[in-house]
């Protein structure tokens, strides 16, 4: 635990990510995929924030009834178009949007499942075979989603330094 908290104060923009961790190895194969990905949105979310204009209007886009950027889907296009993730990350937040909705609408879902285990072998930030040690699908889907999680931790910090600002548009 001593370590821990010692690495908790070297690294405080990692302080949300240690109890999701703790959590995500006690979850059962839903959980893990459904806080996961919850996981993702809401950074999705903050890095959308942190680059449209400051005020209501923007808040509309992402939260609420019918937000437009109220999903994961949305969240990551739009993040995809406006440049704040990269195309590989894209790509795997749809990969795992895709797995994620499998597991959603139906409670039988197994990583076991060859359509499942199929999507989490193409998972690119995952862990990969090595030696005799294989990677099983799910510690493939929950080490792309951590690696993934990570690579976007800082990204709302970033982004925001290039945050758009409202103009005076002329006639």
């Amino acid at each position: 635990m001593a370590n821990r908290d010692s690495f908790l104060d070297s690294y405080p923009n990692l302080k949300e990510f240690a109890p999701f961790l703790d959590d995500l190895n006690k979850e059962s194969e839903r959980g893990a995929v459904l806080i996961s990905v919850s996981y993702l949105e809401q950074q999705l979310k903050e890095i959308i924030s942190a680059f449209l204009c400051e005020g209501d209007a923007s808040e509309c886009l992402l939260e609420g009834f019918n937000a437009p950027l109220g999903t994961l889907a949305s969240r990551a296009a739009a993040a995809s178009a406006m440049g704040l993730i990269s195309a590989r990350e894209y790509k795997e937040l749809e990969t795992i949007r895709k797995i994620r909705n499998q597991f959603a609408h139906n409670h039988r879902t197994r990583f076991a499942d060859q359509g499942i285990a199929d999507r989490c072998r193409i998972l690119s930030f995952s862990a990969k075979d090595y030696d005799d040690v294989v990677v099983d699908a799910r510690s493939q889907f929950t080490t792309a989603a951590v690696s993934l999680i990570l690579n976007l931790t800082n990204r709302p910090h970033y982004v925001s330094k290039q945050r758009l600002k409202s103009e005076t548009w002329p006639y």
